[in-house]
């Protein structure tokens, strides 16, 4: 029972490969600070849906990032951080995907480091114009009910 031609199993394989560098752009890009690329890895009408809250649009991804005094400047960003998302779970079909995992975010505290957030997440994704781009983020704090929510938030559609 094949599950697919070689060529389309390799698109796959291909397109999982992109995805997961569209993670580790993101991640980088939010340690450096670098507000334009993070921004771009988010479609022009994406949305993050957080437990405090959302962002929406691209512009808005930018200031989360850009703003000397937001969050990010102030408490990720300035002390020093790495992100890390995954190990993912990764689906594709054609130009669409969605994506599932943890995601980690360190800072730099004292002579060591210190979470600053563990969520579970789920991620729409869409290839516009040859790259892949995240439209819908949903995550939640790792807890108590935390993944059922992102698992019935998801199930429930946008909107």
């Amino acid at each position: 029972m094949s599950k697919g031609g070689v060529e389309e199993r390799l698109q796959a394989l291909e397109a999982k490969e992109e995805i997961r560098e569209l993670f580790n752009r993101y991640g980088f890009s939010a340690d450096t600070g670098e507000a334009r690329l993070w921004s771009e890895v988010w479609a022009t009408d994406a949305v993050y849906d957080r437990a405090d809250g959302s962002i929406a649009g691209r512009d808005a991804f930018f200031q989360s990032i850009e703003s000397p005094d937001g969050v990010h400047k102030r408490l990720i960003e300035g002390p020093g951080s790495v992100h890390a998302t995954g190990p993912l779970t990764i689906a594709v079909d054609g130009d669409t995907a969605w994506a599932e995992g943890p995601a980690l975010v360190w800072v730099r505290k004292d002579e060591g480091y210190a979470v600053f957030s563990l969520s579970y997440n789920h991620w729409d994704l869409q290839r516009r114009e040859g790259r892949w781009e995240i439209v819908r983020r949903i995550g939640r704090p790792v807890g108590p009910g935390g993944a059922l929510e992102v698992y019935r938030n998801w199930k429930a559609g946008p909107g």
